[in-house]
């Protein structure tokens, strides 16, 4: 994932089924911007990985990341693992409280402890490799 100098790595194709275990299992941070061009960063621990450009995330507590994907698709998620080796996910949001990509996520997120207001699709258009 990292290359050999410590540098941050422009990956030759975006293929996230490589990154499932450290997209999945690790809390990530997306970032943001709302109409007006304020950044945010949000932490997001209910992640799917639906296919090799596609991630789902469940939105149980998040208050700005929601209008700011209405507003602005263009998103960064990154994720990291416990050596601080992660990856940098360039792509284009949409938000959905209904529908398809919302049921799917109330399938794997609706549970005890978290219910869905809605759920971001991701269409993930770049991949670094961040050391």
């Amino acid at each position: 994932m990292v290359n050999p100098d410590n540098k941050t790595s422009i990956l030759d194709e975006v293929k996230l089924s490589q990154y499932v275990s450290l997209i999945e299992n690790n809390p990530c941070h997306i970032a943001t911007v709302s109409k007006n061009n304020t950044p945010n960063l949000s932490v997001a621990t209910d992640i799917k990985v639906l296919d090799d450009t596609t991630i789902l995330i469940s939105n149980n507590e998040m208050i700005h990341t929601p209008d700011n994907v209405m507003a602005n698709g263009n998103v960064v998620l990154t994720s990291f693992n416990d050596k601080w080796a992660g990856l940098r996910l360039t792509g284009k949001a949409n938000y959905y409280t209904s529908g398809h990509y919302f049921d799917v996520c109330n399938e794997f997120f609706n549970n005890e402890t978290a219910t869905p207001k809605g759920v971001i699709i991701i269409h993930i258009i770049k991949v670094e490799g961040i050391a």
